[in-house]
């Protein structure tokens, strides 16, 4: 599953390494180490997965493109490995996904500190949407002025963002060292994203404060203050970040980059209502370039999904939303779960590689903890479900060929 924080990188699509030829390469692996045979499925992985591509038939028929058909595959993948995952291997994900993602952050502050002074970048890259991504030593970022954005491995510093956001949320959900997980949030910071402060504050509503989390939360974020303060970002800070959220004469919010395109997408719906069913275009799904050639800005909104593929293939999205957002009914502890539905609304890619699976996984988590806690057994990460192993069903399948051979 740590492979899953990886594929979303640009990096890979720059040497041409395509995420569904990664999704086909994992699949053989998965086989030859559990030597096929001892692969189980799940029951409820066989119905959504069925359900989804005989969802994604309709668009492939309509818009007669078979290009459809493939596009929840990353969402059945990520559902796949989860289905494999017990409590062990869950737990060895969330310390590996740790890990990585304090490296990618200690990259950033190295590479914010070096731009500050006076450092340029030694390469740069393209990005899926075709804006370059430029490599500072230790991070990528393609929003550079007089600092830069880290963004870790990532297209932009808000994709490192998400990710954080999201370890940081299963972090939480599994009872993993407060410490640590505000420690990862308050490095973050150096993404200047003011998704970041919103989940933030919501983690902190989230968190049972006591004087010992406070004081090592301090702690272990006083050097990353002091570091700030001393190349003088402070100021950086209060412009790029807070300055975000200041309200314009407008009435807007400075930083509100969205209510345009959301606006655009509602337009675009109420002029193509057919659009509700089976999308804008197909480009606006495969080639987002010549979609917004065609189409005004339209992406990264809650919209988005309904109004570039049709709800044939976004309702796994909305479904997602709602369960993220009704998660706080049974407990404070879920307002994390809220928190990454919140941040979904602005990046709603359920169906890319790398993002389904983190949201996924948190998804699970969530409504596993929420049943243990309710009723006392695992409904997920465990072994003493009742799934069908693979060698059954062929095993079936044989049985049903001998007796239409028979007949």
């Amino acid at each position: 599953m740590v492979f899953g924080l990886v594929l979303i990188s640009p990096i890979l699509g720059h040497l041409g390494i395509r995420g569904v030829f990664t999704v086909a390469a994992t699949l053989a692996v998965l086989f030859v180490v559990f030597r096929g045979g001892d692969i189980l499925i799940n029951h409820w992985f066989t119905g959504i997965a069925l359900f989804c591509l005989l969802m994604s038939f309709v668009p492939a028929i309509y818009w007669m493109d078979a290009r459809f058909i493939l596009a929840p595959v990353f969402l059945i993948f990520s559902l796949f490995l989860i289905q494999l995952a017990d409590q062990r291997a869950l737990d060895i994900f969330l310390t590996i996904a740790t890990r990585m993602m304090l490296i990618l952050l200690i990259g950033g502050i190295i590479a914010f500190v070096l731009v500050l002074n006076g450092a340029r970048p030694l390469f740069e890259i393209a990005n899926g949407d075709g804006r370059p991504n430029y490599f500072f030593y230790t991070t990528f970022s393609n929003s550079v002025w007089r600092v830069i954005r880290p963004a870790g491995i990532y297209d932009e510093a808000g994709t490192l963002s998400f990710m954080v956001c999201g370890v940081a949320a299963l972090r939480h959900l599994r009872g993993r060292d407060s410490r640590l997980t505000w420690l990862m949030l308050g490095m973050g910071f150096i993404t200047l994203s003011l998704a970041h402060l919103v989940y933030v504050f919501f983690h902190f509503l989230a968190e049972r404060i006591r004087f010992q989390n406070i004081a090592g939360v301090m702690a272990t974020l006083l050097p990353l203050i002091l570091i700030v303060g001393y190349v003088g970002g402070f100021e950086i800070v209060e412009k790029r970040l807070l300055g975000r959220v200041a309200i314009a004469q407008s009435g807007e919010f400075v930083g509100d980059n969205r209510s345009a395109r959301m606006l655009n997408a509602l337009d675009h719906l109420r002029s193509n209502p057919s659009a509700i069913f089976i999308g804008a275009h197909p480009s606006c799904r495969f080639d987002y370039l010549v979609c917004k050639e065609k189409y005004p800005l339209m992406g990264e909104n809650p919209l988005s999904p309904i109004v570039f593929q049709g709800i044939f293939l976004s309702w796994a999205y909305y479904l997602t939303l709602a369960l993220l957002f009704l998660a706080p009914v049974f407990g404070r502890k879920y307002l994390v779960s809220l928190a990454i539905g919140a941040l979904l609304l602005q990046r709603p890619f359920l169906l890319d590689l790398g993002y389904s699976l983190i949201v996924c996984l948190l998804v699970a988590v969530t409504i596993d903890s929420i049943v243990t806690t309710r009723f006392g057994r695992r409904l997920m990460f465990t072994s003493t479900e009742s799934p069908v192993p693979i060698t059954q069903i062929h095993a079936r399948n044989r049985l049903r060929r001998r007796d239409a051979q028979t007949e």
